[in-house]
């Protein structure tokens, strides 16, 4: 039975639409399309969470001395670690220790093996049960999270540094702007490791300080900021107030040289 030419119609209306609807599709404007990736990098960067807030209760302990045998052992640990490698190259230390401990272990499973074979014994590896029960290698789940940690660390870190650079926060800004100048001064008179170690010292000695004179510091660092804050401002002032008369210089001296119109002489010629 042939279609009916109201069938045939309805059939040719549908894939025009079809058609119209593709060719939409494949002709759709790129700036929506960058509009809706750029709205869903927002969204993803806003729930991106600081992936440093666990081991602030950790480092808080620490530096408050709330355990002194582990705060003062990890210290120790630290300061040696300092001294050991301003004396001795890593590099060399891990490989003296790989042969020497290697070494070691070898000649203990050789002697081992021999004496199973002077009482009649098959000779096995004394680590048999660590080769077959306890493999050294990463789980694939295992690396998957820790890859997935390491991104989250690095994508925080790259949007804190995007704010501080592109001044989401002026005072936040200037502040780093004064740390990363003190550290560029004193890295020009003292070696890395004497800066790192006198950082390590400052980090479990002031917040205890602090601690016993909390008044007093925060006084004193109230003023600094009400100082900073209040020349700050007084530079932005200056800037606004000498980059309007920048302006007004430039415009004048193209109304004198005929590059534009002056506003006057415009409305009267109105």
């Amino acid at each position: 039975m042939e279609p009916t030419k109201e069938t045939q119609k309805e059939l040719i209306e549908e894939a025009t639409n079809k058609l119209v609807e593709k060719i939409k599709e494949v002709t759709a404007n790129p700036s929506t399309q960058n509009d809706k990736d750029h709205v869903e990098k927002k969204r993803q960067a806003k729930n991106i969470e600081n992936p440093f807030k666990n081991l602030t209760h950790r480092v808080t302990q620490l530096v408050y001395w709330e355990n002194p045998t582990h705060s003062g052992a990890i210290l120790a640990a630290s300061l040696s670690f300092l001294i050991f490698t301003a004396y001795y190259s890593l590099f060399n230390t891990f490989f003296a220790l790989a042969a020497i401990l290697i070494g070691v272990n070898w000649i203990y499973v050789m002697g081992f093996k021999q004496f199973q074979s002077l009482i009649n014994q098959k000779p096995v590896n004394p680590h048999e049960h660590l080769l077959v029960n306890k493999p050294w290698y990463i789980e694939r789940e295992d690396a998957e999270k820790y890859l997935d940690s390491i991104i989250d660390t690095a994508n925080f870190v790259l949007l804190e540094a995007q704010k501080i650079a592109l001044v989401d926060d002026p005072m936040r800004t200037m502040r780093h702007v004064v740390m990363f100048y003190i550290l560029w001064t004193l890295g020009t008179w003292i070696s890395f490791r004497t800066l790192f170690g006198i950082g390590l010292i400052l980090s479990f000695s002031t917040p205890i300080t602090y601690q016993k004179n909390k008044e007093f510091v925060d006084e004193k660092l109230y003023q600094f900021n009400k100082f900073l804050r209040s020349h700050f401002d007084r530079g932005l002032t200056m800037a606004k107030q000498h980059s309007g008369g920048v302006y007004e210089k430039a415009k004048s001296f193209a109304v004198t040289k005929g590059l534009v119109n002056d506003d006057k002489t415009a409305k009267k010629e109105e």
